[in-house]
């Protein structure tokens, strides 16, 4: 079988092998509610009408303001309170479709404000010949909305993911980047490219980076995702993040 013809039939048969063979997990549980009502499709907090923030968003791009809107989502307390109940994986698929409703469902939007959402470096450093460590911002939030959002990021992907500490909570930059290059170019081969130059970079020229494998492997299942996401539109990250990753 040609490797095109491949990716077309991976959507199919992924969707076999999850409705036959695979039990249920966390991440199809609480799909609806938890006890007391709390349900995934929540609003953002609404401050109510203000005439300056009104008026400054009439000049504030729509990426910009999206990009609000799926933080807040990530670091209200709801979305903590229901990360705790329902697990990473469930949280991981509530990011995603929040994005969608937000990108009023344009799956490559969609893409790009879930790995915006899961950012979890406010600031790198960059190694720079003769000047040395440069900082560069990243996410541009203000010091207490990008630590009440780290609180809130999943960690727990992985059966393999560290116990303690941060986790895989970086894998998710590394998966949503992926799955977008890999939807919105249509290539999984391109989005290999990419993410491997990434971690060639990040170990070359930031400062604490280092090439890892487990990047990769969260890469490498971001771009099956992204690019069966052309052919199936109601697939979710966590059918991809419990799944092997493919080879090399």
């Amino acid at each position: 079988m040609k490797k095109r013809e491949s990716y077309l039939l991976a959507p199919l048969i992924l969707g076999i092998v999850w409705i036959l063979v695979l039990p249920p997990n966390a991440a199809a549980q609480c799909d609806e509610t938890v006890p007391g009502g709390l349900t995934w499709d929540f609003d953002e907090g609404d401050d109510g009408f203000s005439l300056g923030d009104f008026v400054g968003g009439l000049f504030t791009p729509q990426l910009v303001k999206d990009t609000r809107r799926i933080r807040e989502y990530v670091r209200d307390p709801r979305f903590g309170e229901l990360l705790k109940r329902c697990g990473d994986l469930r949280a991981v698929d509530g990011i995603f479709q929040k994005a969608l409703k937000i990108a009023e469902f344009n799956i490559g939007r969609a893409l790009f404000l879930a790995m915006v959402g899961s950012l979890e470096h406010q600031n790198i450093e960059v190694d720079m010949p003769l000047v040395g460590a440069v900082g560069l911002p990243l996410t541009f939030e203000v010091d207490s909305l990008f630590s009440a959002r780290l609180k809130n990021l999943p960690r727990r992907l992985y059966p393999d993911s560290p116990s303690t500490g941060a986790g895989d909570m970086d894998k998710l930059q590394h998966f949503f980047g992926s799955a977008y290059i890999s939807y919105i170019s249509g290539s999984p081969e391109l989005a290999r490219t990419i993410g491997n130059a990434v971690e060639w970079g990040e170990a070359k020229m930031i400062v604490g980076g280092a090439d890892d494998p487990r990047d990769k492997r969260a890469n490498s299942q971001g771009e099956a995702f992204g690019h069966d996401l052309i052919y199936v539109n109601t697939l979710l990250p966590s059918d991809y993040l419990t799944l092997p990753a493919q080879d090399e």
